[in-house]
């Protein structure tokens, strides 16, 4: 009891100080523009993708950066993709559009010339010899863009829905999610692979959306949620999903060798047999690190994840320019949007420091950022967060469409209201 009353006043604490760096965000770059001015040829600080930790890393060096220096931001998707969204909107139709957010909102109150946007993907960075400086070359163009420090977010890769759209345009995106929405409408057995957050999520939206489609979640441990949350969130989410009527098959395995394109049923590995008319996909991410380990295989681990020193340079001493955060690193913590600001926080502060030739800073996991919500079903959810003593869950009523108005707002716009859309008319 005392330990949960003791974390109910550090998440007490926590609000008060997430509202202390809102206020500084939203000031810091009001402050910056009295001092910065535009110069011909800056030196870049290149970063390579912009979801949570690119997008808020660009923020944060743009806000900071002395006179001089540019950040250039290079992102092949032409919206942010809101991840976290899209098992709900794989099963829940009238909402895809929120799923994908105008670009540029979040770096409107930055100084003039402090920060380039490009749409487009990097090929390969090249590393001149010593100086730990070099270039990105872009995929489609060809085009060189040389860089005084490289900032690496390019996140994680997967299959497709609903762990990733796979498409880079708005368009495309909500295609495939009205594909997928029909996909499911259309079944009768529904087969759930998984039972991490997209699994878990994935699982209860379809059955209280079709109670009477059969629901099935497989997945590989003996407790769901296995990977950074604690038994209680566990318990919590099967409860949750044999509530709603989901069939919940724990230590199970797959087989997934010569499954037809028009399947009936599903093998495990035990032998048993589920009828299956839709297999729904929420494993296999993977970090997107491939650009990285071209140049510095050592700094990848045997999980693909980017190998990083405490201050978020890569562990390899020439590369010591080049600074990774978000999905794509190897840290001993659970990877979301909280930590990724994190991350990019320590990325933003240590390159602005060593041009000014101060000490780095390192970054140290917080008990905080492994807080989560988890839905189970369309209109529950629960507020999870630990301390590594005790663990505090709270039941919450949702919206259908999520949180999504409320990271719009974030990011400086108006929901659902898409100004690049507008422009392009």
């Amino acid at each position: 009891m005392l330990r949960t009353l003791l974390l109910i006043l550090k998440a007490l604490h926590l609000t008060l100080h997430q509202v202390t760096t809102h206020i500084a965000l939203a000031l810091t770059p009001c402050l910056h523009r009295l001092t910065y001015r535009t110069v011909r040829d800056p030196k870049n600080i290149v970063v390579i993708g912009a979801s949570f930790a690119g997008y808020h890393a660009a923020r944060v060096l743009a806000s900071t950066l002395p006179t001089g220096y540019r950040v250039v931001v290079i992102e092949r998707n032409s919206h942010f993709q809101l991840t976290w969204v899209l098992p709900r909107f794989c099963v829940v139709a009238g909402h895809e559009h929120k799923a994908f957010i105008p670009y540029r909102g979040y770096l409107a109150p930055v100084a003039e010339g402090a920060y380039t946007w490009i749409t487009g993907a990097v090929g390969r960075i090249v590393l001149e010899t010593g100086a730990g400086e070099g270039k990105v070359v872009l995929e489609e163009s060809g085009e060189e863009i040389a860089f005084k420090y490289l900032v690496v977010t390019t996140g994680a890769v997967a299959a497709g829905l609903p762990s990733r759209v796979g498409g880079r345009t708005k368009e495309e995106g909500m295609v495939m999610l009205r594909g997928e929405q029909e996909r499911i409408r259309t079944a009768r057995d529904v087969v759930v692979l998984g039972g991490g957050a997209a699994g878990v999520e994935m699982a209860g939206d379809v059955k209280e959306r079709y109670p009477e489609k059969n629901v099935t979640l497989v997945h590989s441990r003996e407790r769901l949620l296995n990977r950074g949350y604690g038994e209680g969130l566990s318990r919590s989410a099967l409860d949750g999903l044999q509530a709603l009527g989901v069939k919940v098959l724990l230590g199970e395995r797959v087989v997934m060798d010569d499954q037809p394109e028009r399947m009936e049923e599903v093998k495990l590995e035990s032998g048993q047999v589920v009828k299956c008319d839709c297999l729904i996909k929420c494993v296999g991410q993977r970090p997107n690190s491939g650009l990285v380990a071209e140049v510095s295989p050592s700094s990848i681990a045997e999980s693909g994840h980017i190998r990083v020193r405490p201050t978020l340079q890569l562990v390899d001493k020439a590369c010591s320019r080049i600074y990774a955060a978000g999905d794509v690193v190897e840290v001993d913590a659970v990877q979301n949007a909280r930590g990724a600001f994190q991350q990019a926080e320590v990325v933003a502060k240590n390159i602005v420091r060593a041009i000014k030739g101060k000490t780095l800073v390192e970054y140290h996991p917080k008990w905080w950022e492994g807080a989560t919500k988890l839905t189970l079903g369309l209109k529950k959810s629960v507020m999870y967060v630990s301390d590594g003593s005790a663990e505090l869950i709270l039941s919450t009523k949702g919206k259908e469409e999520l949180d999504s108005a409320r990271v719009w707002k974030f990011f400086g716009l108006k929901p659902f209201i898409d100004t690049q859309e507008e422009k392009s008319t």
